[in-house]
C-alpha cells in the first residue's frame, strides 16, 4: 500500500548510500512486527486463535506484509451482512473475501454453541443468535486496519527522524 510522503523521505536517505538500505529495511521490518503485535491485541478474543494467527513475513527487501491466518479474520475485521464497512485502503483485499463461504451449517452452529458455554449462555440460545448473524450480520470490530494505520503514521515519523539524524551528522 502507498504511504503519503514515503517514498520522497526513503529517495532522500538512499541518496545517502548503500548503507541506508539496510537501516530502511530494519526500520520497515520493525513497523511490520510492530503492527503484528497491535493487530494481536486489538483482535477480538474468545479462544485467541485469531490473535494467535496474524504475523508478519517479508516479501522482498523493505516490502514486508502482516497477515491473518484464520478466514474468520476478514469478517471480523469487516463485518457480514448489511454491517459491513471497509476502509478504503483496504477494499482490494477485502474484495476476496466477498462471497466466500467459510464453512458449513453445522460448523457455524457448533462454533455459536462454544462460544455459549464459555460466555456462560445457555447453548439452546445458539440457534437463535447463530440465525440473527445470517440474517443480520456481525458488525466490525476492527483490529488489523487501527494497527496499520498507527504503525504507517509511526513508520514515516521514523524515517524521518533517521533522515534528520543522518544530515545533522554531514
Amino acid at each position: 500500500m502507498e504511504i503519503k510522503g514515503l517514498s520522497g523521505v526513503v529517495s532522500e536517505l538512499r541518496a545517502f548510500g548503500k548503507d541506508m538500505e539496510k537501516r530502511i529495511n530494519a526500520e520497515t521490518e520493525a513497523i511490520a512486527f510492530q503492527i503484528e503485535e497491535d493487530a494481536k491485541k486489538l483482535a477480538p478474543k474468545n479462544f485467541g486463535k485469531l490473535a494467535q494467527s496474524i504475523s508478519h513475513s517479508k516479501v522482498k527487501e523493505s516490502h514486508y506484509k502482516v497477515t491473518v491466518n484464520e478466514l474468520y479474520g476478514a469478517y471480523m475485521e469487516f463485518g457480514t451482512g448489511t454491517k459491513v464497512n471497509v476502509p478504503a485502503e483496504f477494499a482490494d483485499m477485502a474484495k476476496s473475501f466477498k462471497g466466500q463461504k467459510g464453512g458449513d451449517w453445522k460448523k457455524g452452529l457448533e462454533s455459536i454453541k462454544i462460544w455459549c458455554r464459555s460466555k456462560g449462555i445457555d447453548e439452546k440460545f445458539a440457534y437463535p443468535i447463530f440465525a440473527k448473524i445470517l440474517g443480520a450480520g456481525i458488525s466490525p470490530r476492527p483490529f488489523l486496519y487501527p494497527a496499520y494505520t498507527k504503525g504507517k503514521k509511526d513508520y514515516i515519523k521514523n524515517l524521518q527522524k533517521l533522515l534528520d539524524k543522518t544530515k545533522k551528522k554531514i
